[in-house]
């Protein structure tokens, strides 16, 4: 067992207070009362109230968090996660859960001297597991991921009953169903209007959630087409210019080349030559 004398010299009936003030020569101090005492040297008669006190104090006085003004926050990493993931969610129909793991404790990021960044993965949905990546863009730059559970639950069009390849669907073949969308494959349709009157390119299962990609239609935007990107938000509109990375028909998802900045997103087909992304 450790022998406390060689941590702390002390007089055999020494008293706490005494020790304290040897240890921590300041006037303002919790104060310790005078019949605590410390027995020297370590015997199983020792005065444990005493030594609890002794070891609070040493706490106090050498705080585990003392060099956390330089580093980064957990909770501003997680803030930071949380409200980006929000506003993509917002742009699917339904309101979003959000679950936003806490980054580990014992990381040490220097504090940013910028406003955080935050931004999907390429080819990731801001639905579903996923995750964010966070980063430092100052003078001590740093990157993070912190992982994401997006759950948002929608009224979609799914099969009423068996539908073939190449029918034009009919009011009766669709029906509503509240899922999550994160479970739904491609750009859920949520309005009867998009499928009715629509072909079939492959055929569906009674239940199975309608989307876009299923719909025979001719894409509004072209692999390699230049497109406008529009994002909207707070009464502001921005605009800028784009390369289409895959083929898309309306409500459908792509990812789009950003040609000022060159980053790769997720952007939605609105109509011919031009897709949305959420501000």
């Amino acid at each position: 067992m450790h022998r406390l004398d060689r941590l702390f010299p002390t007089r055999s009936t020494e008293s706490i207070p005494g020790l304290v003030d040897r240890l921590f020569p300041t006037r303002s101090r919790p104060l310790v009362p005078d019949a605590v005492y410390l027995h020297h040297p370590w015997r199983r008669t020792e005065s444990i109230p005493g030594l609890v006190t002794l070891f609070a104090l040493i706490m106090f006085a050498f705080p585990a968090g003392a060099d956390d003004a330089s580093s980064q926050s957990a909770a501003s990493i997680q803030k930071t996660a949380h409200e980006f993931i929000l506003t993509h969610a917002r742009t699917y129909s339904g309101e979003p859960r959000i679950e936003v793991s806490i980054p580990d404790s014992r990381l040490r990021l220097a504090r940013c001297d910028q406003p955080l960044i935050a931004e999907l993965p390429p080819g990731s949905r801001p639905v579903g597991s996923t995750t964010v990546g966070v980063r430092c863009p100052g003078s001590s730059p740093w990157s993070i991921y912190v992982p994401v559970r997006v759950q948002i639950f929608a009224n979609i069009l799914v099969a009423a009953r068996p539908l073939a390849r190449g029918v034009p669907l009919t009011e009766s073949d669709v029906t509503v169903s509240r899922q999550d969308l994160a479970a739904v494959a491609g750009s859920a349709l949520t309005d009867p209007a998009q499928a009715i009157g629509k072909r079939l390119r492959y055929p569906v299962a009674t239940g199975a959630a309608l989307n876009a990609g299923l719909l025979d239609l001719p894409p509004l935007v072209k692999r390699g087409q230049t497109v406008t990107i529009v994002s909207t938000g707070q009464g502001l509109e921005v605009r800028a210019t784009g390369e289409a990375l895959a083929d898309g028909t309306n409500g459908e998802t792509i990812r789009v080349r950003n040609s000022l900045t060159k980053k790769i997103i997720q952007a939605t087909v609105l109509e011919a030559g031009l897709v949305r992304v959420p501000m």
